[in-house]
């Protein structure tokens, strides 16, 4: 079993940013928990960037061009899971038991928070290179991942591993979708 790092292709799509950032920003540290988040959700109100200043090099280019596309993940702040509504109905039975989804504010779309609550225990710190923050527990930056308990991803899409706050990592079976559906906008870049 192969596991990649969820990835958003946010030079080459449409990036997100808030409405209201000091009202929803408390999403970003929901994020760093995985707790599940109490309901009924705060709504939170996005829109796609397109202030000319805050996109990428790519961005402008294909912007300029009139090829800036909207995928089916775009990014918010680097960090967020979002999914088109496409991409929802096509993942959500995968994911449901690992994620609870949140629906966004957004004038043009449809889009939802994936707001990931599963951390698996699956990394092998004896044989994997890893830095922590300030010495530790937290990891800052894995080198080099080995992993264990493999057994334990059986059956999952998404999820993120115990002692890495900000990375969500993704399962081959969930990239499979991905790519039979053509969904579009995640990196696909092997795990150092």
């Amino acid at each position: 079993m192969r596991i990649w790092e969820y990835t958003t292709d946010s030079d080459h799509y449409y990036t997100l940013t808030f409405v209201d950032y000091q009202r929803d920003k408390w999403i970003i540290d929901a994020n760093l928990n995985a707790e599940p988040i109490p309901e009924p959700f705060p709504p939170i109100a996005v829109r796609y960037e397109t202030n000319w200043k805050d996109l990428s090099p790519s961005q402008r280019r294909l912007l300029r061009k009139g090829n800036l596309p909207k995928g089916d993940f775009p990014s918010l702040l680097g960090v967020e899971v979002i999914f088109s509504k496409k991409a929802l109905e096509v993942l959500g039975p995968l994911i449901q038991n690992s994620v609870q989804v949140i629906p966004l504010q957004c004038e043009e779309d449809r889009l939802y928070l994936i707001h990931v609550i599963d951390v698996v225990d699956c990394l092998d710190l004896e044989r994997s290179t890893v830095d922590y923050i300030l010495g530790g527990p937290l990891i800052s930056h894995v080198v080099h991942y080995e992993f264990k308990n493999l057994e334990r991803l059986e059956g999952k899409g998404i999820f993120k591993i115990h002692g890495i706050r900000v990375a969500t990592f993704v399962t081959d079976t969930f990239k499979a979708l991905v790519e039979t559906h053509n969904l579009r906008g995640l990196l696909w870049k092997p795990l150092p």
